[in-house]
């Protein structure tokens, strides 16, 4: 998950009861095979649980291939781990569920922050301070119950505060706080660009040009091809602003004439969405 180098939990397998992030990849004549998504390990569902429903026509529409999907742990005694979703559509919201998973990747984009301020190695910072956040969780919460790692910083600030200064993090601990602040200042929106790109050494010069501005970036973010000449760079308001797109855009500019045939790009639009 995101690029950490690291797992994203210090287990080798979620708890029992545990509500995780998960993608189904196989329909199978008695099961549905797929993995997990913030650990290691593949998973089974039976059909039985994936649905209340006792005539299924369509399995593509109850259990989409290859989209993330909560489910609940049912049995993790084996190295395959058995899951429902059956549980989750009737006793809980889905969404609210999905949210707190895509909080998990906005704390991976406020360490990648933090490990450029203070200079340090990302994937060590996070076993160092995360790893210690999450036990604590752990034993805190019966695994149905636990809060996303996130909400959990938010609500246990002195605990934090702890950790970062048992671990020669302190330097860096005003900056978390700062970057915690801003989720309760304005509503978190879609920062969206439209980037046109003109080489006359094709798309070589393209790809390469992109590669070398992708590699400034300390945030979440995506790019994808819109019509020619034109691409579509994203991200969210939490961990970016306008002025990244704008520097994103000068370094395209720059280094695009330092390539040979020149490449030239031009910033259509930024919106919020």
């Amino acid at each position: 998950m995101s690029n950490l180098g690291c797992p994203f939990y210090n287990l080798l397998k979620p708890y029992n009861d545990e509500i995780v992030l998960v993608t189904f990849t196989t329909y199978k004549e008695s099961h549905i095979e797929g993995r997990l998504v913030e650990y290691n390990n593949n998973i089974f569902m039976n059909y039985s649980d994936a649905t209340k429903k006792r005539n299924v026509s369509k399995w593509k529409k109850i259990v989409p291939l290859n989209k993330p999907m909560v489910a609940k742990i049912v049995n993790n005694d084996s190295d395959i781990i058995q899951v429902s979703l059956s549980y989750l559509q009737d006793n809980l919201d889905n969404k609210q569920h999905m949210e707190q998973f895509t909080k998990n990747n906005q704390l991976i984009s406020f360490f990648k922050k933090l490990s450029v301020v203070g200079k340090k190695d990302m994937t060590e910072l996070w076993k160092t301070i995360i790893y210690t956040i999450d036990k604590q969780r752990r034993d805190e919460y019966e695994p149905e119950n636990m809060p996303c790692l996130l909400n959990y910083c938010i609500d246990e600030l002195e605990f934090i505060k702890t950790v970062f200064e048992e671990s020669d993090n302190s330097d860096i601990y005003p900056k978390f706080i700062e970057l915690l602040d801003n989720l309760s200042k304005e509503k978190p929106y879609n920062i969206v660009s439209k980037i046109e790109i003109i080489s006359n050494g094709g798309i070589k010069n393209t790809i390469e040009l992109f590669k070398k501005a992708i590699e400034t970036i300390t945030f979440e973010h995506s790019l994808r091809y819109d019509t020619a000449p034109a691409y579509i760079f994203e991200s969210n308001s939490i961990d970016s602003s306008d002025d990244d797109h704008q520097k994103l855009f000068k370094f395209l500019e720059s280094e695009g004439q330092k390539l040979n045939p020149k490449t030239f790009t031009r910033l259509v639009s930024t919106i919020h969405s």
